[in-house]
């Protein structure tokens, strides 16, 4: 469907009867005039208010009944912006949508390789608000990753959802590639700031703990984002992206919430609580993001600023049957970046090919950051329990002076942290029934706080003085 530009409460569409194959979604004029009221009477709107309520509005119509046509037709060349969104319903059928800029307008376009039930029709409506959100993302003013909604997709009628972002910036153009399905979420962006990557493993759910302890892994580990880019001088609006992306990938199903989808085949055996309090509650992942290079000395090129973060977590259940498991988890981090400063804090930096600009300090960062925990049973008893954290830190720093090296030094740090958790874990096994006196309830309420307390100390920490500090506070 060609959408060309038209005043506010004037916009117009072209009808179906007129209109190429492709474009069978008919948009009510008031659902298009609702979109444009933010539109100049005299001229093209911009790029963020064009796209206003029109991909929302794409998907509502489904729950029209309208009839879907089974291909596209191809966009026309000067297509400046664009977003397509590609969903598989459980019975197969593919169905794609494309909402494009153009310099005169937009256009419009949707297909379905065979008939839709009512069900998935419904299914594919209720992701409007998602793919809506997606969308005034990419195309705010500094792009920004909005895509929590589009991963709680139904599960029931539809099998995957995938989601495609081209948009021109002065600078360069941002994309985004996004899909989530019954076994993984993945995203992935490059812009002219830098690239990042989220994945997540949605196939095993037996180690995801509660909302509650997932929403505190992942705001433990966003504010060690915050702790990186300060560190490593990186570019806080790529990080930003990053974060959003990181935290929305990694909201998934919790232990604490009903599964209805009725896909999920049970897992070997569920997992007792002492095995959810050393775990992070989190499904295992993977994730980096690298900022654009950029060499700032004209005088030294081989001095480069840089930026580049990864953060991961595995983990492991095995055994033949349950009373003969073994549980263990690997988080992991890493930083390395390279930036110029100035001599004196707050100073002014400007580098160029005078000799007084040549006066500043050069650094290179490489941190490491590693925490391993690891369970195991025989006889259903805990035989082994032990967690190993580990934190690094390294940081050169070469000192110029009118472009003569005048210092040269690296500030090291490191920190270990070895405990064996049997005394935490094993006196709230199954089958301790604690003091004589306890009732269940007091007993089970006692186990718990000791469990979440004990859940605390396993998020991973990527800085020495913080792993200084655990150490101090273990009893």
């Amino acid at each position: 469907m060609r959408l060309p530009a038209a005043p506010a409460g004037r916009f117009v569409a072209t009808g179906a009867a007129a209109a190429p194959p492709s474009a069978i979604v008919r948009l009510s004029p008031e659902s298009l005039v609702a979109a444009r009221q933010a539109q100049a009477d005299d001229a093209m709107p911009p790029f963020p208010v064009r796209f206003k309520d029109v991909g929302a509005a794409m998907l509502r119509q489904f729950n029209t009944g309208a009839a879907v046509p089974a291909t596209q037709a191809a966009l026309p060349d000067n297509v400046d912006n664009k977003f397509t969104l590609g969903i598989v319903t459980r019975s197969g059928v593919k169905v794609d949508l494309t909402l494009a800029s153009l310099e005169d307008g937009m256009t419009l376009q949707v297909s379905a390789s065979a008939e839709l039930s009512d069900a998935e029709r419904g299914a594919l409506s209720r992701l409007a608000e998602g793919f809506q959100a997606a969308i005034d993302g990419m195309a705010a003013g500094e792009p920004q990753i909005r895509l929590g909604a589009l991963t709680r997709f139904d599960a029931k009628a539809l099998q995957s959802v995938e989601l495609h972002a081209e948009v021109k910036q002065a600078a360069g153009t941002q994309s985004l590639a996004f899909r989530t399905d019954d076994k993984q979420r993945k995203v992935s962006f490059d812009g002219p700031d830098g690239s990042a990557e989220v994945a997540v493993d949605t196939s095993q759910s037996a180690s995801q703990g509660t909302k509650q302890q997932q929403a505190k892994a992942i705001d433990s580990y966003l504010k060690q984002f915050d702790q990186a880019v300060e560190r490593g001088h990186g570019d806080v609006r790529l990080m930003t992206m990053f974060k959003d992306a990181f935290a929305d990938m990694n909201r998934t199903s919790a232990r604490d919430e009903a599964r209805d989808t009725g896909l999920s085949l049970p897992g070997q055996w569920p997992l007792a609580a002492e095995d959810h309090a050393v775990l992070t509650g989190l499904a295992d992942f993977s994730a980096s993001v690298t900022q654009t290079p950029k060499w700032s000395n004209p005088l030294r090129s081989a001095e480069k600023d840089s930026f580049s973060y990864s953060v991961s977590q595995q983990t492991h259940i095995d055994g033949a049957r349950r009373d003969e498991r073994t549980v263990s988890q690997t988080q992991q981090a890493r930083l390395a970046a390279q930036f110029h400063a100035p001599v004196k804090k707050g100073g002014a930096l400007k580098l160029d090919v005078t000799p007084p600009s040549q006066t500043y300090e050069y650094h290179r960062i490489d941190d490491a950051a590693d925490s391993n925990v690891e369970l195991g049973y025989r006889d259903g008893r805990l035989f082994k329990a032990a967690l190993r954290q580990s934190a690094s830190q390294s940081e050169r720093i070469q000192t110029y002076a009118m472009g003569k090296l005048v210092s040269d030094k690296t500030i090291p740090g490191q920190q270990t942290l070895v405990l064996d958790l049997m005394a935490s874990l094993a006196p709230y096994q199954a089958g301790d029934d604690g003091r004589a006196d306890d009732t269940r309830a007091a007993r089970e309420a006692r186990r718990q706080q000791a469990l979440d307390a004990l859940n605390d100390d396993m998020l991973l920490l990527a800085a020495p003085d913080a792993l200084m500090a655990r150490r101090r506070a273990v009893p």
